[in-house]
């Protein structure tokens, strides 16, 4: 978000998942106990580190030091567990881990000990951590510092049903979580994830739910939001740019008429053909609204709201669109949001023979020319065009 977009609230540096970057893996050949002790030995490779031990501390506060002065626009700054488990269970981490109740709390007594460290010198700047996985249960008595950011993130939840009321034990646990962290964080911000990452094309029930998740988040005491999408070169995910268009209202005004946005949305970018995108939207939902079929963010193509009589149906009202379409734009745009059926329908070898590669043909010259990069978070599409034979 550059100036003429209004600029930007914050700049982060690094982004996320900073041990590497503070104490770099290399250092594991000539200082093993910098990290972390597991099932009695040290560990490397992608791995957190001990955090009880006072060099590795004396390092992360020099490191962030040294990011604060190269990176003086930077207002927060990273000190945050690595994307993995395979956190130290050395008897001083373990002993106050097991003490607080939760493996956050090794972690946050690191952070605040590098907070405190900057504090003095730099007012201004906030460190950021996660409460993410295997730390998202918040200790007992341990606290964050005044200028420590808790971000608690939902990646285990299910998204096809709001947080406040969905049935889901995912969604009992996490609302457990921040009431817990709600009253002792009062930086507390949320990372909030919205496409399914394993498959970004795959059709993912999750509108029904953007409006009433961020209510919570703001009834709870959410001071920042971040909803992670598609970050991939491409993008172009299902139904992405409507998602982000929605997600962007609803930052700026929670109690904003979605309806109105959802249909201002479709009839700007889809023209005659937005009552079929309309249907798509409508027969999608319908698939979990009993509130019973949940949907989370690495579904895999056989899921149960992506059933037989779904897909023919949608595939049905997209066909229809495309006629409607009144120029080449349009029509490209109604292309890519039919590409979710297409790949439900190869992903889960619903279609066999020559009608299988007439359809994976189709699907990647569409998926090409919008510039899809990645079928996944993990996968280009060339890589996974290979797997299918092409």
């Amino acid at each position: 978000m550059t100036d003429k977009h209004g600029g930007r609230f914050a700049v982060y540096f690094p982004f996320v998942h900073s041990l590497d970057s503070l104490i770099p893996p290399d250092l594991f050949k000539e200082h093993p106990e910098y990290f972390p002790l597991i099932q009695g030995e040290r560990k490397s490779g992608y791995v957190q580190r001990c955090l009880s031990n006072p060099e590795v501390l004396r390092l992360a506060k020099s490191r962030v030091r040294q990011w604060i002065q190269e990176h003086p626009e930077a207002n927060i700054i990273s000190v945050s567990q690595n994307d993995t488990g395979n956190w130290c269970q050395c008897e001083q981490c373990k002993a106050l881990d097991d003490g607080e109740g939760s493996p956050a709390a090794s972690l946050l007594r690191f952070v605040n000990a590098v907070a405190q460290d900057i504090e003095g010198d730099y007012p201004n700047v906030r460190l950021d951590t996660l409460a993410y996985q295997y730390t998202r249960k918040p200790p007992k008595t341990l606290r964050p510092r005044q200028n420590v950011i808790i971000r608690l993130c939902s990646i285990e939840c299910c998204f096809a049903h709001p947080l406040a009321t969905c049935t889901a034990e995912e969604n009992r646990r996490f609302r457990d979580d921040i009431l817990v962290w709600q009253p002792v964080a009062p930086l507390l911000y949320i990372w909030d994830y919205t496409p399914n990452f394993a498959n970004y094309q795959q059709p993912f029930p999750n509108f029904d739910a953007l409006q009433p998740n961020v209510r919570f988040f703001v009834q709870h005491g959410v001071k920042g939001l971040f909803e992670q999408g598609n970050y991939s070169p491409g993008g172009a995910g299902e139904m992405e740019p409507l998602r982000a268009y929605l997600l962007a209202k609803l930052l700026w005004n929670p109690e904003a008429d979605v309806r109105q946005l959802t249909d201002e949305f479709l009839d700007a970018y889809y023209g005659k053909a937005a009552a079929n995108l309309r249907a798509y939207l409508e027969l999608l939902h319908r698939q979990v609204r009993d509130g019973k079929t949940h949907a989370h963010i690495y579904d895999n193509p056989k899921a149960a709201y992506l059933n037989p009589d779904f897909l023919a149906a949608a595939l049905k009202v997209l066909d229809e669109a495309e006629p409607k379409a009144e120029n080449d734009t349009v029509r490209a745009r109604v292309q890519v949001a039919r590409l979710p059926v297409w790949y439900v329908q190869l992903a889960a070898n619903q279609i066999q023979g020559e009608a299988r590669a007439e359809l994976l043909k189709r699907f990647l010259e569409t998926a090409r020319k919008a510039g899809i990069s990645h079928i996944s978070e993990g996968q280009t599409l060339d890589d996974w065009a290979k797997q299918q034979g092409r």
